[in-house]
């Protein structure tokens, strides 16, 4: 399983680019919900309680298949792929989450992989800045590839993907130097520095926006952070002032990014196109993705601003979900959102014994990525898998003390003791 989040990050484009037949993260996938059907003992450590949430995603997938069936774009690349990876993966790993991450063992584990994450993708958002020709792999700074190539886009090819997971391994990184002393502590804050770098050169509004959101409402749910939330916005004010001093491109590429209003624009335009669809199919939408074939006919000019683009998706996630499935789709999202990562969010965690004290920290990490990854479902389409995938990941084992009845706590004490034993060579 962490293998498949580390390798998604070549997911799509980068695997094409790397020659690859297939993305690597699709048989790692397969290989580990294949060892967890064969782990006899796996449900029986963490017994799963069917939730509303569950039924709200259950009830998503089989809409939004049976729109892709109807509408002939099931098994096209775009609709398998974008059910898959917006959806049905997603939603999958929320349910197994309790059962592979049942244990600290297994979950710092999780940790330790996003913090190694984190240190190579800022490392990387930085050399695209100051020294392209040493990034690794190469593809990555070909303009010719994906989009935004003026920005730092990382593996993903796409700087708000790139940014949302910057966020969450920097959280995380946050985290583990809470957890861990000597070289992995300085790993993590290194990390997490990089990290806030690299989200900074994604020059992505709505990363920006988001991540900073993500600091004060993390802070604000513990009172020891709450001391600390004014030092933690002027220390981070004053590094990205340096930096913009430092490096002259830098502050200019800031400022034409953030004065610019063209991406507003289409979004308006878009945005505008799909409630004109919901007005007039408001219970079916126009079918699953479905949205690019069919926006020139719901596009109008504005009085106020020109069309300069209209083959983009839907920029706010709860719209696109309505003009592609109905109202019916959009609020079993909104449904499946509120239950899972708002709820992870929101709700209080309260430990039920040592096998779940660090959820505490792991609710903050979540925090701290679900917010900006809320913020970008308003303001773009959100078709990144690996972000996607970590939000309802981590949401999920955060919230086992719900998802998992009492009866389950032995059997994930248990599960830490064997992780505990594993690396005995006897």
């Amino acid at each position: 399983m962490l293998a498949t989040l580390v390798l998604n990050v070549i997911s799509g484009d980068g695997s094409d680019a790397l020659g690859l037949p297939i993305s690597p993260d699709r048989l790692t996938l397969a290989a580990s919900l294949g060892l967890l059907v064969l782990d006899p003992w796996a449900w029986r450590r963490a017994p799963l309680r069917l939730s509303a949430a569950h039924v709200a995603m259950f009830a998503l997938v089989f809409l939004a298949a049976w729109s892709a069936l109807s509408s002939g774009t099931l098994l096209t690349p775009l609709g398998l792929f974008a059910l898959a990876d917006r959806l049905v993966v997603p939603f999958l790993l929320f349910t197994i989450a309790p059962v592979v991450f049942c244990s600290p063992q297994r979950r710092d584990l999780l940790l330790q992989t996003l913090v190694l994450l984190g240190l190579y993708l800022g490392f990387t958002a930085l050399l695209e800045r100051v020294a392209p020709g040493l990034v690794v792999p190469q593809y990555i700074t070909d303009p010719s590839l994906g989009i935004q190539a003026t920005r730092s886009r990382g593996p993903f090819l796409a700087s708000e993907a790139l940014g949302l997971v910057l966020v969450f391994c920097g959280f995380a990184g946050a985290f583990l130097a809470t957890r861990r002393r000597g070289v992995w502590r300085v790993v993590s804050v290194l990390s997490s520095v990089l990290c806030g770098m690299g989200v900074l050169l994604t020059l992505t509004r709505s990363i920006w926006l988001g991540a900073v959101l993500g600091i004060i409402v993390a802070c604000l749910q513990q009172k020891e952070l709450r001391r600390l939330l004014p030092l933690l916005l002027v220390g981070g004010t004053a590094l990205v002032v340096a930096a913009l001093v430092a490096v002259p491109s830098l502050q200019t590429a800031v400022t034409e990014r953030a004065t610019t209003t063209r991406s507003l624009d289409d979004r308006r335009n878009v945005n505008a196109a799909a409630l004109r669809i919901v007005e007039r199919e408001p219970l079916t939408g126009v079918g699953w993705v479905r949205f690019l074939d069919v926006s020139d006919e719901y596009v109008r000019q504005a009085d106020t601003y020109p069309v300069t683009n209209t083959n983009i998706e839907v920029h706010n996630v709860p719209l696109a979900r309505a003009a592609e499935l109905g109202l019916p789709g959009a609020l079993l999202w909104v449904a499946a959102v509120v239950l899972a990562p708002v709820r992870a969010v929101v709700r209080r965690v309260r430990p039920r014994g040592a096998d779940e004290s660090d959820l505490v920290g792991w609710r903050l990490v979540m925090t701290g990525g679900a917010t900006t990854w809320l913020v970008s479902t308003m303001l773009s389409p959100v078709p990144y898998p690996l972000a996607n995938y970590l939000v309802f990941l981590i949401s999920g084992f955060v919230l086992a003390p719900v998802l998992v009845p009492s009866a389950g706590r032995a059997g994930r004490q248990a599960a830490g003791v064997v992780a505990d034993r594993s690396s005995d060579p006897t």
